[in-house]
C-alpha cells in the first residue's frame, strides 16, 4: 500500500458528501450503497459526450462513470465505459483517441486499462489505482473532498463534465 490511504468508511463519507454536492448543483451522480458490504458501495453518473475529429466531424457517445473504493491501495478508483451511437463499446484505443489529453499509446495505457470491474463484474476501463495514490498523496491534507479533488485532476483524460460550481 502507498503512503496515501483512506479507509472504506472515509470513502463512503466522501462519496455521500460528493453526491450531496452533485444534487445541489443538479449534476447526476448517484450513490449505490450496500449496507451489508461497504466495499460494494460506489457512485455513478451517465452522460453524453461529443468529440470532434481532425476532419471536423462530430461524434456523440454515451459514457458511464463509476467511482468505487480500491481496498489494496486505499483510494477511490475511477472506472468508465463509452459507447458509440450504435451501442458498441469503444476500444481502449478509441477511448485514447477521444481523450482531451493527447498522449502516446504507451503513456495512456500505463494509466488506463480494461478489466473486469471488481464491484460490477463487467468489463470497464479503469484508471490504475497506483497512479491515483501518487496523485492524491499531494492533496490529502488540503482537500475538502478527496473524490472531488481526484476528479478535478483526471476529467480531461476521460471527458467528464462537472459543473463549475464544484470548484467554489
Amino acid at each position: 500500500m502507498s503512503s496515501f490511504g483512506i479507509s472504506p468508511e472515509e470513502f463512503v463519507y466522501a462519496a455521500r458528501d460528493f453526491v450531496d454536492l452533485s444534487d445541489k448543483y443538479r449534476d447526476s451522480w448517484t450513490l449505490h450503497q450496500n449496507d451489508n458490504e461497504i466495499l460494494q458501495t460506489y457512485i455513478r453518473k451517465e452522460e453524453f459526450i461529443s468529440h470532434r475529429d481532425e476532419n471536423d466531424k462530430v461524434f456523440l457517445y454515451r459514457a458511464e462513470y463509476v467511482i468505487f473504493f480500491n481496498l489494496s491501495y486505499g483510494v477511490p478508483s475511477f472506472s468508465f465505459n463509452v459507447w458509440d451511437c450504435s451501442g458498441k463499446l469503444l476500444t481502449l484505443e478509441e477511448v485514447r483517441q477521444i481523450s482531451l489529453i493527447k498522449t502516446t499509446k504507451e503513456n495512456f495505457y500505463s494509466v488506463v486499462s480494461q478489466q473486469e470491474h471488481p464491484v460490477l463484474y463487467k468489463p470497464y476501463f479503469i484508471v490504475h489505482p497506483c497512479r491515483t495514490a501518487v496523485i492524491l498523496q499531494e492533496f490529502k491534507s488540503k482537500s475538502r473532498n478527496i473524490i472531488l479533488t481526484f476528479l478535478g485532476l483526471i476529467i480531461p483524460l476521460v471527458q467528464l463534465n462537472l459543473p463549475l460550481e464544484f470548484g467554489l
